[in-house]
């Protein structure tokens, strides 16, 4: 079987519906990182002081199967209009040890089409 690892970055306060959708589509484990980072436009500051706001980086190893729902899920959550609040993109894993072996078997089952 083929694994993606799927990476998201969004703000704090997106971080359960990015997961609850995400798992909705098929994700099992999603890993939550703390982040901050620059944007391409300038910091905005108050009284001087910078305001960065929080973010979560959230990996999701997922079967290739489920690499293109879950990224246009992750467009629809993090997309409004013109406006993006995060980004997601995929990698294709080559070589991947320690994932649990009932997770693949529920992926297989997933592509056999036992398991919606």
């Amino acid at each position: 079987m083929k694994f993606t690892a799927i990476l998201v970055i969004a703000p704090e306060d997106l971080e359960d519906r990015v997961i609850t959708e995400a798992q909705r589509v098929g994700a099992t484990g999603v890993t939550i990182l703390p982040g901050k980072g620059i944007g391409g436009e300038a910091r905005k500051t108050f009284f001087g002081l910078t305001f960065e706001g929080s973010q979560s980086v959230l990996l999701m190893v997922v079967g290739s199967h489920l690499t293109t729902p879950i990224l246009r899920i992750m467009h629809e959550t993090l997309i409004s209009g013109a406006d993006s609040r995060g980004l997601a993109f995929a990698l294709p894993i080559e070589h991947l040890t320690g994932i649990d072996t009932r997770q693949v078997a529920r992926f297989e089952k997933h592509l056999r089409g036992e398991e919606t």
